[in-house]
């Protein structure tokens, strides 16, 4: 982990006094110490914690700095509970020397702040609940009964301290953990924006940006081989509050585990919803063929119950259409541009704002030829007079509608 990761977290505690153009150094351990000189017990890369005790002049500053600069740590806190402000003679000497300097506030144990560090770096707690993810997953080849990714997300903010969302291609938030921050969806639209710019230059994941002065890092939630275009605009992805630039191998194989975790839910669904797209292209296959009105509207009152359980009306039908057009003519992707069309078209008409599960259960989408063609039922009319889906979480689009009749 980076010194800058231990300012976002506000439960440390830590007020940065000066460093602050060092604040990418890589955190490897954490030690607390009030030796004059701690020399013998440092590797390199440590964040130091100091009550202060050694200090007994204000020129002792000078030669502690000294030595913690000749062992490479990383950085030096200093806590308040006992001394009081950090003095001003410490502070100008981390100065001259470039070490970062923090204050712990008095309400914060050092052992709060070691134990978030540890944490962050042990390879060992990754791997434990690497062992943890496997067995979950498999449990979710079986079936949902494994509780699906938020599960896992949960285990990832209590074991590891690590913040993590899914979202879809328009930054919807598909899963999120129960407890800790919340992703501003302004946030998630961004991240959403910037994996698919990676994955279009063949960049290799994870993706690391930040936004609004926090870390994160993209993981695609592959489901196979195939055309990247096809990822860009039909994968999930998994974001997590970190920067994995520094990560070892075990903890990055940890976050790819989460992701074919991810994969498998994310079949799942798509098996659920097989039905619906079958109504879907049995309707327009009737369009298609030119079948008479009544049969066409028979189809229709047979997938409003599904669709629409426990309306018990029928309702108006918006149809939407959308198309994939590839920079150059090729005949085979554009067939496969409509199962592309089809998966983005289900994602594009949920409200990108609804947060859980899956909106579009109440959307039917087939298609054909390179082409999608989603059947939305519209059951009322807002305040202008158009048509919406109350309370049904999807959103329509302008165009021509249809009313299952007798």
């Amino acid at each position: 982990m980076r010194l800058r990761a231990l300012l976002e977290n506000d439960s440390l505690g830590l007020k940065l006094l000066g460093g602050e153009d060092e604040l990418d150094r890589t955190v490897r351990g954490v030690m607390t110490t009030d030796l004059r000189d701690p020399s013998r017990y440092l590797s390199g890369g440590e964040l130091v914690l100091t009550g202060l005790a050694w200090r007994r002049a204000p020129e002792d500053s000078e030669s502690f700095v000294q030595i913690l600069t000749a062992a490479q740590v990383a950085g030096l806190a200093a806590g308040e509970a006992e001394l009081g402000p950090v003095p001003e003679d410490l502070v100008a000497a981390c100065a001259r020397h470039r070490l970062p300097l923090f204050s712990v506030a008095e309400s914060v144990a050092f052992a709060t702040i070691t134990e978030h560090v540890v944490r962050q770096v042990s390879t060992e707690r990754a791997g434990d609940l690497a062992a943890v993810v496997d067995r979950h997953r498999r449990l979710m080849s079986s079936g949902p009964a494994g509780g699906g990714p938020d599960v896992v997300l949960d285990l990832l903010g209590s074991d590891l301290d690590l913040p993590a969302w899914v979202l879809s291609p328009t930054g919807r938030q598909i899963a999120r953990p129960s407890q800790g921050p919340a992703l501003p969806h302004t946030v998630a639209a961004r991240l959403a924006g910037t994996h698919m710019a990676a994955l279009r230059t063949g960049r290799r994941s994870p993706h690391r940006t930040t936004v609004e002065g926090t870390a994160y890092s993209l993981f695609p939630v592959h489901r196979g081989a195939g055309d990247p275009r096809r990822t860009v605009l039909s994968e999930w992805m998994l974001a997590v509050a970190a920067d994995t630039g520094d990560w070892p191998a075990e903890r990055l194989d940890l976050l790819h585990g989460v992701t074919q975790l991810i994969a498998v839910e994310r079949d799942r669904r798509d098996a659920a919803r097989t039905v619906r797209r079958r109504l879907a292209q049995e309707v327009l296959e009737l369009v298609q063929a030119g079948a008479p009105p009544s049969e066409t509207a028979a189809r229709l009152r047979v997938a409003a119950p599904v669709l629409l359980p426990g309306q018990g009306a029928a309702p108006h039908w918006q149809v939407v259409v959308a198309r994939v057009d590839w920079d150059e003519p090729d005949p085979a992707r554009a067939l496969d541009g409509g199962a592309i069309a089809q998966s983005l078209l289900e994602e594009l008409l949920v409200d990108p704002r609804t947060v859980g599960p899956d909106g579009s259960d109440r959307i039917a989408v087939a298609h054909v030829e390179g082409e999608a063609v989603a059947l939305v039922p519209l059951t009322g009319r807002d305040a202008d007079g158009r048509e919406e889906d109350e309370g049904t979480g999807t959103r329509a689009a302008s165009g021509g509608q249809a009313r299952a009749g007798g």
